[in-house]
């Protein structure tokens, strides 16, 4: 049972927070130790939880349901990569500055893309393929930034 099973939510890119919100208290009040739940329901419903409310979490369980690898990157378009070289250098060569304002504006238009990609998205194998793309285009970002800030990953 995937996380938007146990919410009872059909599979979206853009969720209601404050339904889901709702939604997990009460399915922790039902599945308390207390009133008869299992310990283990409710590690599995926080585990949802958290994953649905996260958008990267929420993209990456999408893709995961239909079998897309979330660890392919040959889907980006070419310009892409060769964007993402060019940002490393400025970021190699401590032209930091340089380098800052090209990923906010990345973020930004990332942000922007996801807002169009949300409004038509049909949770079909045929239409997953824009969603892939933008998750794995994502990640690269949110990279470069940690790296940039010098936050380590564990």
């Amino acid at each position: 049972m995937n996380a938007f099973e146990i919410f009872n939510l059909p599979i979206s890119v853009d969720i209601d927070l404050p339904q889901l919100r709702n939604k997990y208290i009460k399915k922790q009040q039902e599945a308390h130790p207390d009133r008869g739940g299992e310990i283990i329901d409710s590690e599995k419903i926080n585990e949802s939880y958290t994953i649905l409310k996260n958008r990267e979490s929420r993209v990456k369980l999408i893709l995961e349901i239909f079998e897309i690898d979330t660890n392919d990157s040959s889907t980006l378009p070419q310009g892409f990569l060769f964007e993402m070289m060019e940002i490393s250098e400025y970021l190699e060569s401590e032209n930091l500055e340089i380098g800052q304002v090209k990923i906010d504006e990345l973020l930004n238009s990332s942000n922007e893309e996801f807002a169009i990609i949300a409004q038509k998205f049909q949770p079909t194998k045929e239409n997953i393929k824009d969603l892939a793309v933008w998750y794995q285009k994502n990640k690269y970002y949110y990279r470069l930034d940690k790296n940039l800030r010098g936050i380590k990953e564990i």
